[in-house]
């Protein structure tokens, strides 16, 4: 029997310095807010019930649009599908 889960990603954003933030639902019923940041920090993984990932998603999305921008964002770049 495997431990793996199944994650499908929701939403992500890119900012304009390199880091990446992706919102993955898992088949456990927790969602998950995943941070890449640029070197020297690695990757970060916190699993959230549904609609607190989808806040914490959200409010991150917002402050580095007003911070630094999006060079990338799943709202305007993916049909049907971005949160």
């Amino acid at each position: 029997m495997s431990n793996a889960m199944d994650w499908a990603l929701q939403a992500q954003f890119e900012g304009t310095g390199g880091d990446r933030v992706a919102l993955f639902s898992l088949d456990n019923g927790h969602w998950a807010v995943s941070w890449a940041y640029g070197a020297p920090h690695g990757p970060q993984l916190v699993s959230y019930d549904p609609e607190r990932a989808k806040d914490v998603f959200d409010t991150t999305r917002r402050q580095y649009d007003e911070r630094e921008g999006l060079g990338y964002d799943s709202r305007t770049a993916w049909q049907n599908g971005s949160l």
